[in-house]
């Protein structure tokens, strides 16, 4: 017998079963040794987290081969009558711009000239007191984000109040009357600028937009940049009085694509919205349920956003916490705050992580 039989012939006598059972121990010992990379988890941003409806990237796609060569409709038409249809105004209380946020800017360019103050309720939406400042204007914060506190604080030289609803760093909605009440409590020349980026995680009727056609110092601006996950598209727009929408709209058209993905959205997205809603919520009820009875809860929130802190640890430890084990959140200190960080919710297989990682918490 040659020696290369003479070798292996050993090895006819063992038990199948057991060859595998030592190999299979040997691999669990192997991988036990390894080195496993845990994907980076961000829980910082505000944008969903999923990709727009495909037929929403479809009628963007179809909207750019079919006149690529050709200028967009200038006054978004089909948009701003969708927009108005959907809060029940004129289509000429809505002028369609680059994003929410440049239309936001666009409104305390015309009225923080001179230097006159903008209200912020803090904490709120971080870039309002900067893009206060980049109009020449002063931004107040109010602490506390009271509607009787803002009251109280408008002076001579208020311009305008701003208002995020729901409210980012928090979650917190306000209620739809209580806006129209204190937008009427205010002086003619006071306007309320609403920002109602995540409005859509609120069920329909409860946001503000309806409102701007029977108050003349209301501007409510609006996004898809949120809910229907459509950041990258830079489109938005603002309800308000028609000489104020009119002085809003961009001088150059938002770009053909853009205009078809939103007005796919007005038109079919509203059972999207339903689902990424509820999503939303079972997803807040989980993380709620789960850390019940520890030192860590978050304040109620209508949207993914959760304003979370803890009895025990400071906003720096939960980052660097959570920053140890790839998950990245908001700090609280962005806001001023060292006591919270701001935490956007995303899927269960997210939810499970952040649980466990917090769950560790010494």
């Amino acid at each position: 017998m040659t020696p290369f039989f003479s070798r292996y012939r050993q090895f006819r006598d063992l038990d199948p079963k057991e060859v595998s059972r030592d190999l299979l121990e040997r691999r669990r010992a192997a991988r036990a040794r390894e080195v496993v990379l845990v994907g980076e988890l961000d829980l910082a941003r505000t944008a969903w987290h999923q990709p727009p409806h495909p037929e929403a990237v479809n009628a963007a796609t179809f909207a750019l081969r079919r006149a690529m060569n050709a200028y967009p409709d200038p006054a978004a038409g089909d948009v701003r009558a969708l927009v108005a249809a959907r809060h029940g105004i004129d289509t000429d209380h809505v002028a369609v711009g680059h994003g929410a946020a440049e239309l936001l800017e666009q409104a305390c360019a015309l009225l923080l000239g001179g230097g006159g103050e903008l209200l912020v309720p803090w904490p709120s939406w971080r870039p309002l007191p900067e893009l206060a400042q980049r109009a020449g204007g002063r931004p107040v914060p109010v602490a506390g984000g009271d509607l009787d506190a803002l009251a109280v604080r408008v002076g001579e030289n208020t311009r305008a109040v701003a208002l995020c609803n729901p409210n980012d760093p928090t979650g917190a909605a306000l209620d739809r009357d209580a806006i129209r009440d204190f937008t009427r409590s205010l002086p003619e020349r006071v306007w309320v600028l609403v920002d109602e980026a995540l409005a859509d995680f609120l069920e329909p009727g409860h946001d503000a937009a309806g409102l701007a056609g029977e108050l003349e110092n209301l501007l409510v601006f609006r996004t898809f940049s949120k809910l229907h996950a459509m950041a990258g598209f830079r489109i938005g727009y603002v309800v308000g009085p028609p000489e104020m929408a009119a002085r809003l709209a961009p001088s150059f058209s938002v770009n053909a694509p853009a205009q078809a993905a939103a007005v796919w959205a007005l038109e079919n997205g509203e059972g999207v919205l339903t689902r990424r809603r509820a999503a939303t919520a079972r997803e807040r009820d989980r993380l709620g349920k789960a850390l019940h009875a520890t030192p860590l809860s978050f304040a109620p929130s209508e949207t993914s956003l959760v304003w979370l802190g803890s009895e025990r640890h400071d906003g720096q430890t939960l980052t660097e916490h959570l920053a140890a084990r790839r998950i990245t959140i908001a700090p609280g200190r962005q806001w001023g705050d060292e006591t919270r960080v701001r935490v956007t919710l995303r899927d269960a297989a997210a939810t499970d992580r952040l649980v466990g990682a917090l769950a560790e918490l010494p």
